[in-house]
């Protein structure tokens, strides 16, 4: 297994005027989804895929649950997630209400179990043709995701 990536070019934001420089872009080898994660799940352990969908339900109602309720959600080796929300500033704190909240988002903090997989040692790379460039360099027929 591989992580896909292509080359892009691209400017630096901070010197708008600067050359381009090329970088990597991860791009997606593909997509599981939560029934195809409990039939791999119920094939390594004594749980049914039912079951697996079941518990992963309802982890996430639980986990919606008590994120509203600002706490934050810690799943071990997996990470934790939390509320996060952006404002618009005002020119004290006693001006500030709820009002000027614009948008609140979940922010994911992976634990060591995860980490660990992401570390450069552990993973292989595979470099595919962006989207313009054409289909993969490795002659299949998936495009990969950008």
């Amino acid at each position: 297994m591989a992580i896909n990536y292509s080359v892009v070019a691209m400017k630096n934001p901070s010197q708008p005027d600067g050359p381009q420089k090329y970088y990597a872009k991860a791009q997606a080898s593909g997509v599981i989804d939560i029934n195809e994660l409990a039939e791999d799940i119920s094939y390594a352990t004594s749980l049914t895929d039912g079951d697996v969908l079941n518990a992963i339900r309802a982890l996430i109602k639980q986990m919606c649950k008590h994120i509203e309720a600002g706490r934050i959600v810690r799943l071990e080796n997996f990470g934790s997630f939390q509320a996060q929300v952006r404002s618009k500033g005002t020119e004290s704190s006693e001006l500030f209400t709820p009002s000027n909240i614009q948008k609140v988002h979940i922010q994911f903090r992976p634990g060591k179990g995860i980490k660990g997989t992401l570390e450069i040692g552990n993973l292989n790379f595979r470099r595919v043709k962006t989207k313009k460039e054409g289909k993969a360099e490795t002659g299949t027929d998936e495009e990969p995701v950008l």
